[in-house]
């Protein structure tokens, strides 16, 4: 059991999650079947069994409230570090206008390799939608978005690039509570149809400009930025060069998605004369400060540069099969980086509808590594939960969230283990991975505070988050998007 050392002041509250099935995610992965959390201010004082941290919180000069976790797993706090907000395109990916049947449906751009063109224009495009969004709309889409992440366990999130504003980003997870790792929708270039050389669609020095000004932010326990390129086919050496002497400068990490496509590689040799991995290399962007997303499609140089680079692996097992990508079935390349011993961590991507969440990614990596490998042990539950709490911490560079240790961060999630699903079963994060979601995340704490109970929000309106969201959505929809007052009438007939 860890105890409290220095952590404690007369001005702190205490906070006692007791009696609960505890596990910590800590580098043994440890369990208290009947085990406690003491939380002083925003800090974890101590962990353990129930009597031992009993014994703690007694001895503190701050009154104590307890919490009983009787018939609940407490888990860390969620990390997902690789997400979008895209929640300002329900209408422009006519998501919303689909028919109710799914019969119809076609493969989409992602699907069968990637159409690479299209991926790229399409990127491309979004710049011109997030400068197109008022502060209000922003700031409205970024509080709903955010607050289902929140509401699904997540208590600190690495925007990877979104279809919003940053600062409205910032604003948003200040006002909910959630952390956030802010960064821009970085992208000033395209692979065009017809054309054989990439073409720059916008100001680099612009851009380095905006990630520089959120690089720059006073230190702030909520909010951390980093440096992205939202992907290699719409990045400009330009632009690669002034991202890596931004990383440099300030120490930070850098992301970006990389041989996530099958024909992505062909593409990128063709625009920009080398291969994805290898130009990360050249322009300085390849180290253990790199997280790369999705990376499925590599070759063996590519493979043994990220190694010896000691780079993060994020990937989404959840996000693949619904949008038609072969990231982890096709090469089986993320299980051979789990395997070397690469950081691997679970995220979510994003998408203008709920996808699924961490801990539908959880239970996506413990099923479809472990098939693929013939081997049950290899992605355990103990490790699913690692990769979606401390290695995805530390691929974001925030050290004192992940875990439940003494002195770190007080970010915690509670799940009901009672009930059918969980009868003699001695291992309820198993049962949890087996039959149960995002949508049973109790109680979400973060630095301290209580910020999701019995699933309700603590401290903010729900329905009049998604009543602002709609209206944002509507006004964006109708006067950046153009689309018609009679279909928005139709989509939006409370408004």
């Amino acid at each position: 059991m860890g105890e409290p050392d220095g952590l404690i002041s007369e001005a702190d509250g205490g906070t006692l999650f007791r009696g609960g099935f505890v596990c910590t995610a800590d580098d043994a992965a440890g369990v208290h079947p009947t085990g406690s959390v003491l939380v002083v201010g925003d800090r974890i004082a101590a962990v353990g069994e129930v009597a031992d941290v009993d014994a703690v919180a007694a001895g503190l000069p701050v009154p104590v409230r307890a919490v009983d976790a009787t018939g609940m797993m407490v888990l860390p706090g969620f990390v997902n570090p690789h997400w979008h907000d895209m929640f300002a395109a329900r209408v422009a990916f006519r998501g919303a206008l689909r028919p109710p049947s799914d019969l119809g449906d076609e493969p989409g751009f992602f699907a069968s390799g990637g159409n690479m063109a299209q991926v790229s224009m399409a990127f491309d495009s979004f710049a011109d939608m997030i400068a197109g969004l008022t502060p209000e709309e922003a700031l409205a889409v970024a509080r709903y978005s955010l607050w289902t992440q929140l509401r699904s366990g997540v208590t600190t999130l690495g925007d990877t690039g979104s279809l919003n504003r940053p600062d409205a980003l910032v604003e948003a997870a200040r006002s909910l509570g959630i952390r956030l790792s802010v960064t821009t929708w970085a992208a000033d270039a395209v692979c065009a149809p017809g054309e054989s050389r990439y073409r720059r669609t916008r100001d680099t020095d612009r851009i380095l400009g905006e990630i520089e000004e959120l690089l720059r932010m006073p230190p702030d326990p909520l909010v951390r930025a980093r440096p992205s390129a939202l992907y290699s086919t719409n990045m400009s050496d330009e632009l690669g060069r002034g991202l890596a002497d931004l990383v440099s400068r300030y120490g930070t990490g850098f992301v970006t998605h990389v041989g996530a496509l099958r024909n992505e590689s062909d593409v990128v040799r063709a625009y920009y004369g080398t291969s994805p991995v290898r130009r990360l290399a050249d322009l300085g962007l390849l180290s253990d400060r790199l997280m790369a997303v999705h990376t499925a499609f590599v070759d063996d140089d590519e493979r043994k540069l990220l190694l010896d680079a000691g780079a993060h692996i994020s990937h989404s097992p959840a996000k693949y099969g619904p949008t038609g990508e072969s990231a982890l079935s096709e090469t089986k390349q993320i299980s051979e980086f789990l395997a070397s011993g690469l950081d691997v961590s679970l995220s979510t991507d994003g998408g203008p509808y709920p996808i699924g969440g961490m801990v539908e990614a959880m239970r996506a990596a413990w099923q479809m590594h472990n098939e693929m490998r013939a081997d049950n042990t290899f992605v355990r539950p103990s490790k699913a939960l690692d990769m979606a709490t401390r290695t995805a911490a530390r691929g974001l560079g925030w050290e004192e969230v992940g875990s439940l240790v003494v002195g770190h961060r007080a970010d915690l999630v509670l799940v009901p283990t009672t009930g059918w699903r969980y009868l003699l079963n001695p291992r309820p994060l198993e049962s949890f991975l087996t039959l149960g979601g995002s949508i049973d995340v109790h109680t979400v704490v973060v630095g301290g505070r209580v910020l999701v109970e019995g699933g309700r929000s603590t401290e903010c309106d729900e329905a009049e988050l998604e009543r602002e969201y709609l209206s944002a959505l509507r006004s964006f929809s109708g006067r950046h998007l153009h689309v018609p007052d009679d279909v928005l009438g139709r989509l939006f007939p409370a408004l």
